[in-house]
């Protein structure tokens, strides 16, 4: 089986729309419409427009302009919105975000949240391979494919879903490096890898994914994490996106009980 292909058994619909439908008017179309109205009846008449009409011919032009120009502002506004994280839940110290990206109908999500930990237990974290099945959620088997030390390295991770969803299956490289003020970033994204076995479902594809350890004060350690990814096959989008929506506060919450396991050790930043 290879990885593209679709095995995802889930009912679907499609909406055939009428014959008598016509398309739509652009909106602003209809704003102007009365003002070619006036105007072709004055011209079929063989009138002038008098100087009232004129006058009123063109405050609605300018009140139309300035429509024009408002919604394009708003339109313009909206956009950088869309472009920016914006909170969708803030439960039990996790503070949660999502984000439209241009190109695709899948969104970004973000997660951040303090922990009481510094930045090396947090980094042995996500670096020990041994016990990443008992934290991740639904993570089903994890195998390093390649490791150029504990801060490169490429994973295969088998991921079980519930029927009917396929279990997906992710090969990525994962490295890590110094940011700014003594923080560390983890920067994730799916590879090809000769050593990855076939897919056990369907191999999704990681876009972009990382963690951002923040040292604190007090031994403290802010963690933000990001995560854009496309599980493939057959599932809808706005599924897909209703599902991953819950995943940051699921991670971090689920790696700070980790991160007070007494096997965790430190791991000395890059």
């Amino acid at each position: 089986m290879t990885g593209t292909e679709d095995r995802d058994v889930l009912p679907t619909c499609q909406v055939h729309p009428s014959p008598k439908n016509r398309p739509a008017r652009p909106w602003f179309a209809t704003a102007l419409r009365p003002i070619a109205v006036l105007a072709g009846r004055s011209a079929r008449a063989g009138k002038a427009v008098s100087l009232r009409n004129a006058t009123w011919l063109g405050s609605a032009v300018l009140v139309s302009g300035a429509v024009l120009i408002g919604s394009a502002i708003l339109i313009v506004s909206g956009i950088a919105l869309a472009n920016s994280w914006q909170k969708i839940d803030d439960d039990n110290g996790v503070q949660v975000y999502s984000k439209e990206l241009p190109n695709s109908p899948l969104v970004a999500f973000r997660g951040e949240t303090v922990m009481n930990a510094p930045v090396e237990k947090l980094l042995w974290v996500l670096a020990d391979n041994t016990h990443r099945t008992a934290w991740v959620d639904r993570l089903e088997k994890s195998v390093v494919l390649e490791s150029n030390g504990p801060y490169d390295y490429t994973v295969y991770q088998h991921f079980s879903l519930p029927f009917p969803i396929s279990d997906r299956d992710y090969v990525y490289r994962g490295r890590a490096k110094r940011g700014k003020g003594g923080s560390v970033v983890l920067e994730m994204q799916s590879v090809e890898h000769p050593q990855a076995p076939p897919t056990v479902g369907v191999r999704a594809h990681l876009i972009r994914s990382r963690y951002e350890l923040i040292p604190l004060q007090d031994g403290k350690t802010r963690v933000i994490v990001e995560v854009h990814t496309d599980p493939k096959g057959s599932i809808p989008n706005w599924l897909v996106n209703l599902i991953q929506e819950s995943w940051p506060m699921k991670t971090l919450l689920a790696m700070q009980q980790e991160v007070g396991k007494a096997y965790v050790g430190q791991l000395r930043a890059p």
